[in-house]
């Protein structure tokens, strides 16, 4: 089988371009890539060594490619997914519009590729959802989960571009000792942390630890009792998790660091006494889900302490979409 064609919707922002990065590291044979943006006309993108002019979404002739990603946004999703769709295209979207749709199968690949079957629209998970799932799955597996309590410390490039060049600009002031005028968020970001990534909601949690609640029990196809505090932190790429387990079966927390060093896609940063522990710069521009801080609560027998770092614009986005699209490129060849 040759290679595939892909469109990508939304090439220009920071999700579709690393998307052409993790395609050209993972070395992906692509035949033909068509880059579309919903305005984007007059824009270039560079993919392996050629610049490629992005083409308008509304005049895409869907079955000139067999894949797409989509990239831009819930309306653009909406809008054009199902379109695709139609046209035999398989969709896969880091939207978050059709993630809790029923007849929409959320993937994280290491954790339920079966869940595809033959589904032409497939959603991938929120970022922080995702290095979540990678790494409570070997501990479900071997024990259970009985309840599980999540922070995440987000980077700001999950709200996008403008917000890394706000905390660029707002950085600049406060060393410069100037005032701050918040722009994106209603907070200055800069020196700062921010208790919440999104709007608040129901029962005052936000859409972020909604989708935290909501998505990883999809994606384990069980319940879980999962609560979740999503805090922003200054820092431009790089989601940090303090993951808090109470598991269903004992553990002993030599076998749970065996698990995890030998899950697929999980790098074990557990060395206290050395002082390695994971961090955002440790994962920045890497597909690993990367994991240490493993401790037994001294109170709960059954508790398991752990501290989870990914690059959200990589795994948490662009690879995960990347590895779906591989694993379905590989049952079709």
């Amino acid at each position: 089988m040759s290679g595939v064609r892909i469109a990508i919707v939304g090439a220009t922002g920071l999700v579709g371009q690393t998307i052409l990065k993790v395609l050209e590291d993972r070395h992906t044979e692509v035949d033909q890539l068509v880059p579309l943006a919903h305005s984007g006309e007059g824009r270039q993108v560079r993919f392996q060594g050629t610049d490629i002019a992005v083409k308008p979404v509304d005049t895409m002739d869907w079955q000139t490619v067999d894949v797409a990603f989509f990239a831009a946004g819930n309306p653009v999703s909406a809008q054009y997914a199902p379109l695709a769709a139609q046209a035999g295209v398989t969709v896969i979207d880091k939207s978050s519009y059709f993630r809790m749709d029923p007849k929409v199968p959320l993937v994280v690949p290491e954790v339920n590729a079966d869940a595809i079957q033959d589904a032409r629209i497939i959603a991938s998970p929120n970022c922080s959802t995702i290095q979540l799932v990678v790494a409570l799955n070997p501990i479900r597996q071997q024990y259970g989960l009985s309840r599980v309590i999540v922070s995440t410390y987000q980077a700001v490039s999950g709200t996008g571009r403008e917000a890394m060049d706000t905390l660029r600009q707002e950085t600049a002031a406060v060393m410069a000792g100037h005032p701050v005028t918040p722009t994106t968020y209603p907070r200055q970001i800069a020196h700062n942390v921010l208790a919440y990534c999104d709007q608040f909601g129901e029962l005052d949690y936000t859409g972020e630890e909604w989708k935290l609640m909501r998505e990883t029990p999809k994606i384990f196809n069980q319940p879980v009792r999962l609560s979740a505090t999503a805090v922003r932190v200054p820092v431009y790429v790089g989601h940090a998790e303090t993951v808090y387990v109470e598991t269903e079966r004992p553990f002993v927390l030599d076998e749970v660091r065996n698990l995890l060093r030998e899950a697929p896609s999980i790098a074990l940063m557990d060395n206290p006494a050395e002082g390695v522990v994971p961090t955002p710069i440790d994962a920045e521009n890497q597909d690993l889900v990367l994991v240490g801080r493993l401790r037994q609560d001294p109170h709960q027998a059954d508790g398991l302490h752990l501290y989870v770092v990914a690059d959200n614009l990589r795994k948490g986005a662009a690879t995960n979409a990347v590895q779906i699209m591989e694993h379905l490129w590989h049952r079709w060849a």
